[in-house]
């Protein structure tokens, strides 16, 4: 059970991390359509890897929750199948 409780505090610590420098990233990024001295500081090409990163993130996240949702399915199929 320990070894649980610490992946799960893991994901969270990891978690907090990642959304606390993507939030960094996309606030630097809505710098560049002000006049400010950060503008113009993103290329198009990092754009488009912040752009690959986000959608990559959604699709894993996306595919454990249709992972867990198979999952459940199973298991109340094999619930109903016993009664």
């Amino acid at each position: 059970m320990t070894c649980i409780v610490e992946k799960v505090g893991e994901i969270f610590s990891a978690a907090g991390a990642a959304f606390s420098k993507m939030s960094e990233l996309i606030m630097s990024l809505h710098s560049v359509g002000e006049a400010s001295p950060s503008s113009g500081k993103w290329s198009l090409q990092e754009i488009q890897m912040l752009q690959s990163s986000v959608r990559n993130f959604n699709n894993e996240l996306k595919r454990i929750q249709d992972s867990l949702k198979l999952a459940d399915n199973d298991n109340n199929n094999n619930d109903t199948e016993a009664d």
